[in-house]
């Protein structure tokens, strides 16, 4: 385990990095627009586009890798907003987006960087067909119950709607992750050989994306705080964190996957809530303030129990 937090544990200093530069105004909102931007239009799609179209197909199409994740996905999200909503406020709203924050994880921020140095490069293959689904269906339809259940309690009128179904579907589509991993795709399916030179500029694009995006994760925890009643984000963590990886593994192993992409999948579900979390908690008026604790303490928490997972599986 030691080993294995002495190789993270520079990232997550990123992440603190981050988090100091943000909070004492060095990096200022217009630098970390463009930062992030850079991340999401170029150093993240180069992992993603040079790891899927250099990959055999036939590896890529792994019908029971998709599947179990897929089912872990949705009975999670499911069982555990059901179970929130009959030990919190009852609210149907409350209970979808409390089942949404125990299984979106930071797969593009986080996961892929760590895992790559954690375990190899390779795991960026797995890990770009959890995001496919995390981007195409899962948050797809979580807007669409949140949009269901605010409706039915009356509060279509205070809503955005910048997360209506058709909108995160759009959004989702349009996703530069999304994009590259399409490319990435049609690239490895026609078995197209990429030039060196394309390669080799993939490659240098590709190791930005580990710093950068752990700095960004960093600075996007600035301003996040414990609230003074954190039930329903210690539970949103602890489905996140526990539950879901337990999950994942299981089905995994139900549904007869190759060994290494049961441990990435396992580790991929294990990585903290997604910041998005909170930005559709926003939008939607539902435990705005829960949801942006359960990132915070997700991320936090997650320094020990990435470490502590990742032994225990290898």
């Amino acid at each position: 385990m030691l080993e294995t937090f002495i190789k993270i544990i520079p990232l997550f200093a990123l992440v603190g990095l981050g988090y100091t530069c943000k909070k004492y105004a060095i990096v200022g909102v217009i630098s970390l627009k463009y930062l992030t931007r850079f991340v999401m239009y170029l150093s993240l799609p180069a992992v993603l586009l040079g790891k899927l179209a250099t990959t055999n197909f036939k590896t890529l199409i792994d019908i029971p890798f998709l599947s179990a994740y897929l089912v872990s996905l949705l009975s999670v999200m499911l069982i555990s907003g059901g179970v929130g909503y009959f030990l919190f406020d009852k609210h149907a709203n409350h209970g979808v987006m409390l089942g949404l924050g125990g299984v979106y994880g930071n797969i593009g921020f986080l996961a892929i960087p760590i895992l790559a140095v954690a375990v190899g490069e390779w795991t960026s293959v797995p890990l770009a067909l959890m995001l496919t689904l995390d981007l195409l269906i899962l948050l797809p339809f979580s807007s669409f119950l949140l949009q269901l259940s605010n409706t039915s309690n009356n509060d279509i009128n205070h809503l955005d709607n910048n997360f209506t179904p058709i909108k995160a579907l759009k959004r989702s589509l349009l996703n530069p992750l999304i994009i590259s991993i399409v490319i990435g795709l049609i690239i490895s399916a026609w078995s197209i050989s990429l030039p060196a030179s394309v390669i080799g500029g993939l490659g240098l694009l590709s190791s930005t994306a580990g710093p950068c995006a752990m700095f960004i994760v960093g600075t996007a925890l600035f301003g996040r705080s414990i609230i003074q009643n954190p039930s329903a984000a210690i539970y949103m963590s602890t489905v996140k964190l526990a539950i879901m990886p337990f999950v994942v593994f299981l089905m995994m192993q139900m549904f007869q996957v190759n060994s290494e992409w049961v441990l990435i999948a396992t580790l991929g579900s294990a990585m903290p809530c997604a910041a998005v979390l909170g930005v559709m908690a926003e939008e939607y008026k539902t435990l705005s303030h829960q949801a942006s604790t359960a990132v915070l303490l997700t991320t936090v928490v997650s320094v020990v129990t990435l470490p502590l997972l990742i032994n225990i599986l290898q």
